[in-house]
């Protein structure tokens, strides 16, 4: 997505009261041109619980649907 479309999807969560969800730990955005997002979650089910609520706002945006994919995490460094 491009930065607008970022800025607009910010805003349209922080509408819909997803913009700080229980059991989100990290959020981070990064890219010149291409906009692309990483989080870190408590647990793939507080990801879930929120999910509905990001692809509503993607498809209501114009973005489109997210190529999500969830990894574990190994370990954490918080230096």
């Amino acid at each position: 997505m491009t930065k607008a479309d970022y800025e607009q999807v910010i805003g349209e969560l922080e509408k819909a009261h997803g913009g700080q969800p229980d059991g989100r730990l990290y959020h981070a955005a990064y890219g010149e041109d291409e906009v692309h997002m990483f989080e870190i979650w408590e647990s793939p089910e507080h990801f879930e619980d929120c999910r509905e609520t990001l692809m509503a706002v993607l498809q209501g945006t114009g973005v489109g649907s997210a190529d999500v994919h969830v990894h574990p995490l190994h370990s954490e460094h918080p230096d």
